[in-house]
């Protein structure tokens, strides 16, 4: 099943895992984890901006309802504001005599 949440306790030993710089590669091996499924989670973590110390002392709950959140609800500000680009291009692709141009900094 896609996209399916993995068991919370590995979850968290994904993010240890990580904090204590183990490759993802090697995550993935010892956690029989996808390697997308330990990028996944490692992505998350890091934009949650949460300690180690925070991810230790919660509960599996806790855990689950930071880390099932949909990807809409965790945008980076970068990634909001090109999203926020989409519908003027494509405006400007319907126009006659269209050229691709870059029209400002996305920051």
């Amino acid at each position: 099943m896609a996209n399916k949440l993995t068991d919370i306790s590995r979850v968290r030993k994904v993010i240890q895992m990580h904090h204590k710089g183990k490759s993802k590669l090697f995550i993935s091996r010892y956690l029989s984890l996808s390697r997308n499924t330990v990028k996944k989670y490692r992505a998350l973590y890091q934009l949650l901006d949460i300690s180690i110390d925070v991810i230790n002392n919660k509960s599996d709950a806790a855990l689950e309802q930071l880390f099932s959140k949909s990807p809409e609800e965790v945008l980076t500000p970068k990634l909001r504001a090109v999203y926020a680009f989409f519908p003027y291009m494509e405006r400007a692709k319907k126009d006659r005599g269209y050229q691709a141009t870059y029209v400002g900094r996305v920051s």
